[in-house]
């Protein structure tokens, strides 16, 4: 379950907020696509749903927990043990491998993983052959496959995933789409901001965004639903 009542949130020089007064809510497992033009103010709601930007105003639950009420120390675990990320810039330490990339969270948190685990999830994303390799001798397709690897291995309740697919091609790009869906699927609840009709046509819920507010939210659409939803509502999407 994830909340947001009225959240706000301003940016530096800037007298229109980013955010202003978004309000949503998201029960249970599934994919839910943020679409809308640039400047929408999808990556702010992301970030602030997500635990990663305090917003200026309104309330933020995750389970039932109001994630900025916590202090920094009790937030930071919370996310940990609770949500997954996934973003264009893959953040991966460039200096380790493969493997010690996806086993860094629970090296952190001071948590085991099963070795079969991780060979498990390596070899479903074709890296277990690469799994000694450094991170920055992969293609960013791998790279975002290594990512998508370290975050499935938390078994998280919620994954956010900005533009996970930005910088992909078509074979990467179906990849992720694919492991997003069954992780939905399979009882995950999956937040992902998008520019691409067709990756937000995969979605069960879809949150259309301008100028910082949510103009509306759906179910599932096709892709020419999509389209016609922002022409209504002034923006457009890739097709």
């Amino acid at each position: 379950m994830i909340q947001a009542s009225q959240v706000v949130k301003m940016a530096g020089g800037q007298q229109a907020p980013v955010l202003g007064g978004c309000s949503l809510e998201l029960g249970g497992s599934g994919l839910t696509a943020v679409v809308g033009p640039s400047g929408a103010g999808k990556t702010s709601l992301l970030y602030c749903l997500s635990g990663l930007d305090r917003p200026d105003q309104g309330y933020v639950g995750i389970n039932g927990t109001d994630i900025y009420s916590l202090s920094d120390e009790k937030r930071t675990r919370f996310l940990r043990d609770n949500v997954s990320f996934v973003f264009q810039q893959y953040n991966l330490i460039g200096y380790l491998t493969v493997e010690e990339n996806v086993r860094l969270p629970h090296a952190l948190a001071r948590k085991r993983v099963d070795s079969s685990a991780v060979e498990d999830v390596l070899s479903r994303f074709g890296l277990w052959e690469k799994r000694a390799a450094r991170v920055s001798t992969l293609s960013g397709g791998e790279q975002q496959r290594a990512a998508l690897c370290r975050a499935i291995l938390m078994r998280p309740s919620v994954i956010f995933a900005d533009e996970p697919t930005g910088a992909l091609d078509t074979a990467n790009t179906d990849i992720v789409l694919r492991v997003l869906r069954d992780l939905a699927d399979q009882g995950c609840s999956v937040v992902m901001v998008t520019h691409d009709v067709e990756s937000a046509a995969l979605a069960d819920r879809i949150v259309f965004m301008r100028d910082g507010v949510i103009a509306q939210t759906t179910g599932r659409l096709s892709v020419d639903q999509i389209l016609h939803t922002m022409a209504r509502l002034g923006g457009g999407l890739h097709a």
